[in-house]
């Protein structure tokens, strides 16, 4: 691969000796992982079910180097949300977070969402999380990405992010900001990365970085934890930042980064970390750790307990063993069941709050793709339980439809085995596949 110059030279400078391994790492093929979705299902349970091999990635529990012959995007159980493809690199800066259940917590920049759902799965959908981006088109793999991990306690926005600070104050007690950078570590895995470096390149975007990170003084509560992080190795986007915020921002000490096969920068800096792709099996990134120590802190209320319309419940009823609890709201036709913390979200662009139910039209009730994902197959009734080596569950997931023998009339919730893909209608025998066009398998 031809590198920029500029971007030659300074690595030059920075990596010395170790310059001519690193350089050679872009003539290589990159790495391609996936994270389990242990909200679903137990990282050992999973080993155990899925048919191709896989070794872990080393700074994380739950995230496993895959063969990329194999056609894991394919397989039934990516579509019921037991796991997420995502670089091996991106995976590092939340465990370097690792937020714990009941925490409240913001991915300041998130899309596609990744990182939002490895937070999601260390809070165990607990207390709340707030995942935003400002690009309101990369919200909606957000969104696709909280449907399918089947997440209750969390608001999705689509805000800038000085917008959230006014509007939500100091409530964070875990806060990731995945920067939007120059991309110096994608050029492996992207070479379109290497013109936008040269038509942007690192003074710009660290100039964009600094208006997100300089909104983080009036988002963090009492004893936050922050990670910043980029997939670049330029200084002006990684040190000079953490420094910055370090200099400019009370109550901001440095919080050391803890992650199995990574150092630290050096011994003099634990707070920051580099993954070089000549020395790790992943892409370039870079890790910050802080701390705030200040003492503001807003506590939130709970959401009120509210019950849903009586087409919901009479739903509720027939089909769960044992009926949702919460706060139901209605916007328009759609039944929403809110996050258990309510969040200040006025004057913001709130894009989602909470687990989409369903629709009522005409006084029926609908249930939604993401209600069917969010389920668990003991709690709903009646079920059609496909294997996930046949050729029925492949032609459900491809919107076609399917013929069963001796099962109750209506409404099902399909599922590969005793995960949820979605929901059917029996008649007579016939499968009605209720599975929405845009989350069918092309």
């Amino acid at each position: 691969m031809k590198l920029p110059k500029a971007f030659e030279e300074r690595m030059r400078a920075t990596l010395g000796d170790e310059y001519d391994a690193f350089a050679a790492t872009y003539d290589e093929e990159h790495y391609v992982s996936l994270k389990v979705n242990t909200l679903k299902i137990d990282v050992a349970t999973f080993l155990e079910k899925f048919p191709y091999l896989l070794r872990p990635v080393p700074w994380t529990t739950d995230g496993f180097y895959y063969n990329p012959e194999d056609p894991v995007t394919k397989h039934p159980y990516f579509y019921a949300g037991l796991y997420y493809v995502q670089e091996p690199s991106a995976m590092s800066p939340v465990n370097a977070l690792r937020p714990s259940p009941g925490e409240i917590c913001l991915d300041l920049c998130a899309a596609p969402g990744g990182k939002s759902m490895q937070i999601a799965t260390f809070i165990e959908d607990k207390g709340l999380l707030v995942t935003n981006d400002i690009n309101e088109t990369r919200v909606k793999a957000i969104l696709r990405n909280v449907e399918k991990f089947g997440l209750r306690n969390v608001i999705v926005l689509n805000n800038a992010p000085d917008k959230i600070a006014k509007a939500m104050g100091h409530v964070f007690t875990s806060i990731l900001v995945d920067a939007p950078c120059s991309g110096e570590g994608m050029f492996r895995k992207d070479p379109k990365a290497v013109k936008a470096w040269e038509t942007y390149g690192p003074r710009a975007c660290s100039e964009l970085q600094r208006t997100i990170i300089d909104a983080l003084p009036e988002l963090v509560a009492a004893d936050a934890k922050i990670i910043y992080s980029t997939c670049t190795f330029a200084p002006e986007e990684n040190e000079e930042q953490i420094k910055h915020m370090l200099s400019n921002f009370d109550g901001f000490t440095p919080r050391a980064i803890a992650l199995n096969s990574i150092g630290p920068k050096a011994p003099d800096t634990p707070h920051m970390a580099h993954i070089w792709p000549h020395k790790n099996e992943g892409e370039g990134h870079f890790i910050g750790g802080l701390m705030r120590t200040s003492p503001d802190s807003v506590t939130l209320p709970s959401y009120e307990p509210q019950l849903p319309p009586e087409p919901v419940r009479e739903f509720f009823v027939k089909h769960l063993k044992c009926p949702m609890e919460g706060h139901f709201d209605v916007e328009g036709e759609r039944v929403f069941l809110r996050p258990e913390l309510k969040l200040p979200t006025r004057g913001l662009n709130v894009v989602r709050e909470g687990l989409l139910i369903g629709e009522i039209s005409k006084g029926r009730f609908s249930p939604s793709q993401a209600l069917a994902l969010a389920l668990k197959a003991e709690a709903f009734q009646p079920l059609l339980r496909l294997s996930p080596e046949s050729v029925e569950v492949m032609k459900y997931l491809k919107g076609e439809t399917i013929f069963v023998d001796s099962l109750t009339e209506g409404l099902h919730l399909v599922c590969v085995e005793d995960y949820p893909l979605g929901f059917a209608k029996i008649s007579n025998g016939t499968v009605k596949n209720l599975l929405p066009v845009s989350w069918r398998m092309m």
